[in-house]
């Protein structure tokens, strides 16, 4: 079965991912490293994703897990930085996106994003990204989150596709498995010429 339609994670793939940069003004006031950082967002960013929790509550839990002090102020800084950290579009993928839908392939985008953060930041940064894509599924919105086969069954009945005309690129490899799982290629995203090499 020929692939007909492309589908894209958001973060680590349309947007480059958080730096420490992003994050040193604020981080180091707080004796928030960048470890401290990657692990608890790896360990509670699922949540904030789901609508189960608020950025606030995820660095207050990533901060109290380490024993670290935070003000309310210092959290709205953080979460600040937070959101401006995914803010930063791959020009590349745009510029293949934009390739792929003059060449007729449908497009998806699909990523686990907290309902509040899409609304306020995502929807109008990447706007040129959201006017291009046949369907788009945020995991706040709909109830579900990347690798439940759920999220997937959602999006392939949005693209209109079967699972396997379906080619999905993601940063994280369990999800790139959990696509699989549900019958759609996937592979784990390291930039656009790697990436176009699967549709040659």
């Amino acid at each position: 079965m020929s692939i007909r339609g492309v589908v894209f994670d958001y973060g680590g793939v349309l947007a480059r991912p958080p730096v420490l940069d992003d994050f040193q003004p604020v981080a180091d006031e707080m004796g928030l490293t960048w470890k401290i950082y990657r692990d608890g967002v790896s360990k509670y960013r699922l949540e904030y994703d789901s609508d189960l929790i608020t950025c606030e509550d995820m660095y207050r839990r990533i901060m109290e897990d380490h024993g670290l002090a935070m003000s309310d102020e210092q959290c709205k800084r953080l979460c600040r930085a937070d959101d401006e950290s995914w803010l930063h579009p791959i020009p590349e993928t745009l510029a293949w996106m934009r390739e792929l839908k003059s060449q007729g392939y449908r497009i998806g985008i699909l990523t686990n994003m907290a309902t509040e953060f899409f609304d306020r930041c995502v929807r109008h940064v990447f706007a040129e990204h959201i006017a291009l894509a046949d369907a788009l599924v945020v995991s706040g919105k709909a109830g579900v989150s990347k690798p439940d086969a759920r999220i997937y069954a959602l999006m392939e009945s949005r693209m209109a596709l079967q699972s396997g005309e379906i080619l999905f690129f993601d940063d994280n490899a369990v999800n790139v498995e959990g696509a699989r799982s549900c019958g759609w290629q996937a592979a784990v995203f390291t930039s656009t010429k790697d990436a176009k090499g699967m549709l040659v």
